[in-house]
């Protein structure tokens, strides 16, 4: 029996700032059904308060327990106060500064964590790759190459990411999809078995391999980022693939 899904967010309930046709009245028939909802995001940029604000303001039922961010994710991997030196935007910075961590600019950090940063620059990425090969330990949020922003696909966290690995020749620690520690904090927060879930999402190379690797069943939705097509090459296999929503209302509910 199925108690939780756990939903992707960009290009699964919605691309930019447009819901996914179908999305909101699905996850309100979850509800209805008595099964719960939870959404995980690679994005790090936004604090949950304003993922929770978007998606009530879809009309989709969401409290601030039921979202996970990467950023909350890198916040928790460190577990005592540290100092941080962030390649990122606001949301990352709160949550690291929410946890008891200090974010630092021009001393040698702990850490070294590296997200979407739409202000970018050679700066940033020789300070990074300065403080990494001083010994500070490097933090991914996550491996997407590509976001939809604006109505744009335009370049991820992943981008950036190669960039300081490239600098560095050093591999990040990787907390976002497709690792399984937003998928396992999902279902710890619901106090549900793996077995009782299913994740959507709607890129095989992220949202499949991390519902794989926490042993959830995966559904591939096709209304973003991956073609029906490219499952012949992907290395990790959805369980299910639907087009939209009115296909994954028949499969699930």
């Amino acid at each position: 029996m199925t108690k939780l899904i756990i939903f992707d967010l960009d290009g699964t309930v919605y691309l930019g700032e447009k819901e996914v046709s179908g999305a909101v009245d699905y996850i309100k028939e979850c509800h209805a059904k008595g099964i719960r909802t939870m959404f995980v995001t690679n994005r790090s940029n936004r604090v949950p308060e304003l993922v929770v604000e978007q998606l009530r303001g879809y009309g989709i039922p969401c409290e601030l327990e039921d979202v996970m961010t990467t950023a909350l994710a890198s916040a928790a991997y460190i577990q005592k106060p540290s100092k941080v030196y962030i390649i990122g935007e606001e949301g990352l910075r709160i949550a690291l500064e929410n946890a008891g961590h200090t974010v630092v600019e021009d001393e040698q950090p702990d850490y070294v964590v590296v997200s979407i940063d739409r202000e970018f620059t050679y700066a940033k990425l020789a300070k990074a790759a300065d403080y990494i090969l001083k010994g500070a330990k490097f933090i991914a949020t996550n491996p997407d190459h590509r976001l939809h922003l604006n109505g744009r696909v335009c370049p991820g966290s992943g981008t950036i990411v190669a960039a300081v690995e490239t600098a560095t020749d050093v591999k990040p620690i990787m907390l976002g999809k497709p690792e399984r520690a937003l998928i396992d904090a999902a279902l710890e927060a619901a106090g549900v078995s793996s077995d009782e879930a299913i994740a959507i999402g709607d890129n095989l190379e992220t949202d499949i391999p991390a519902a794989a690797a926490a042993g959830v069943r995966s559904v591939l939705i096709l209304t973003g980022y991956s073609k029906r097509e490219d499952c012949a090459t992907a290395k990790v296999k959805p369980d299910f693939v639907v087009a939209d929503y009115a296909e994954l209302s028949q499969l699930v509910l």
